[in-house]
């Protein structure tokens, strides 16, 4: 892949904001106060709706939205292709974020986040992901290459880990936490040293030297290796799935880390590394080693951009922090990947087809599989300070009881405290805030619009038979539905 910086900036577009509407059912509003059809678009607006209205609107049988993994993520009033979907600048950019009540905080968050993207000459010109990508361009300082010379067999990015603490699923009361690695992924691609190329061992220059030490200094370092995993709580190493998964199938085809046993793999040094450390496996013995020579860090003025967009407020803020998140994003999938519908009403009738795989940037697994690999290995050493403790674990946050653990690893901090948290999955769960009489749970719920977590979270709760109390320091209780 190459990534050539801006040769002319893009010029910042008007924002806008699509509404319910009664009287025409929707609406585009723009940050001057004009009203528009979704027919009457002009292509200096770009257009952006919540999640939970885009969904609701598709339920209904109002335009059809183009679906990424049974997900929107742009809308559109009518049919207007019939070989597929082509994006046009009149389509609506979904957002998953909660917007302001009020639509005039929520236009002046988007063009907070509009401004704050252009004072480094980019532009958002629908999705977080092409808003990073537009970042990193305007703030690139040469001609950035990836994936070059003898790169490591990584077919495909992993991603981050999931785990449920020692009592499984159920309701936890007491006093919980939960820490995490503020912008871990985009603090590790923007550290990160790159740009240059992949050598193998026999490749390397100068004698033979352990990984460790071509590790300093920063350097993206891959081992293929044998371990023993030591027979420990929780696997240190994960063991790749035979196949990709892709769509619905990733959350069931995920990597196992197993316990007790032998593995062959190849692995990121950090995990190595992590494994060693702790004492939860051993090292048998070193097959390979893929080295990458760069010297310079080209995502860093990136990151520094990232940094001060985090700093805005409300919306804008969690905006800025999205479009820091989502370039790790465009480089670990292609235009292949995934599964993408248009999902509208035809006939009376709610109907999905797909849509043609098509071109676009090629993944740069070995850049993505580098950053998950090392954010992995902090994760798995906070797991394991955790200990009996953990309540759950996911991707750059745990959940524990802050009695039993009371020190947060080193880069990590205290995001959030709670009194009581109702657990499904880590991707799946309630919790009520520790302050004074909180009226109404926050809920998670990974692909779920906002405004239909709490009912279906309660449903599931309901319909579990697993659901246990658990008060630390005691035996769980059963318990029936909440």
């Amino acid at each position: 892949m190459i990534i050539d910086p801006y040769k002319r900036h893009p010029i910042p577009p008007t924002v806008a904001v699509l509404l319910p509407d009664e009287r025409r059912g929707v609406v585009v509003v723009d940050e001057l106060g004009r009203r528009f059809a979704p027919d009457e678009l002009t292509p200096e607006l770009r257009v952006w709706g919540s999640y939970d209205v885009v969904h609701s609107l598709v339920a209904d049988g109002h335009g059809e939205a183009l679906c990424w993994n049974n997900e929107e993520i742009r809308w559109r009033h009518a049919r207007l292709d019939r070989d597929g979907w082509h994006n046009r600048p009149a389509d609506v950019s979904v957002i998953k974020l909660p917007f302001p009540e009020n639509h005039r905080e929520t236009l002046r968050a988007l063009g907070l986040w509009r401004d704050w993207l252009a004072s480094y000459g980019a532009s958002p010109t629908g999705t977080s992901g092409s808003a990073a990508w537009s970042l990193l361009r305007a703030r690139l300082e040469r001609r950035l290459w990836t994936t070059v010379g003898t790169v490591p067999p990584i077919a495909w990015t992993l991603g981050g880990r999931q785990a449920l603490g020692p009592a499984g699923r159920g309701r936890f009361e007491g006093a919980l936490e939960q820490w995490d690695m503020p912008a871990a992924y985009a603090n590790e691609l923007g550290r990160l040293s790159y740009g240059g190329f992949w050598q193998r061992s026999e490749e390397l220059p100068g004698p033979e030297r352990e990984p460790a030490w071509w590790a300093q200094e920063g350097r993206p370092v891959f081992v293929r290796a044998v371990v023993v995993a030591g027979d420990v709580r929780y696997g240190p190493l994960p063991r790749r799935p035979r196949r990709r998964a892709v769509g619905l199938a990733a959350a069931f085809l995920g990597a196992e880390y197993p316990t007790g046993r032998r593995l062959q793999g190849v692995w990121t040094w950090q995990e190595l590394e992590t494994m060693l450390e702790l004492g939860t496996g051993r090292l048998q013995r070193v097959l390979d080693v893929w080295v990458h020579l760069a010297s310079g860090q080209p995502f860093l003025p990136w990151l520094e951009a990232v940094e001060k967009g985090r700093t805005l407020p409300g919306l804008a803020g969690a905006l800025a922090k999205t479009t820091g998140n989502a370039l790790w994003g465009r480089f670990c999938m292609n235009g292949r990947d995934g599964t993408r519908t248009i999902r509208g009403a035809r006939r009376g009738r709610l109907e999905q087809r797909t849509v043609p795989a098509r071109g676009g940037l090629p993944a740069a697994h070995d850049l993505a599989e580098t950053v998950s690999g090392r954010v992995r290995a902090r994760l798995y050493r906070a797991m394991l300070q955790a200990g009996d403790g953990l309540v759950s674990a996911h991707t750059d946050g745990v959940w524990l009881d802050s009695e039993l653990v009371d020190v947060p690893p080193a880069g990590w901090r205290r995001k959030g405290r709670a009194r009581q948290l109702d657990l499904l999955d880590p991707q799946v769960l309630r919790y009520w805030p520790a302050r004074v009489h909180p009226l109404e749970p926050f809920h998670v719920f990974a692909g779920m619009p906002a405004e239909q977590a709490p009912a279906m979270f309660e449903e599931l709760w309901r319909a579990s038979s697993f659901p246990a109390t658990f008060e630390f320091g005691r035996a769980p209780t059963a318990v029936g539905a909440v």
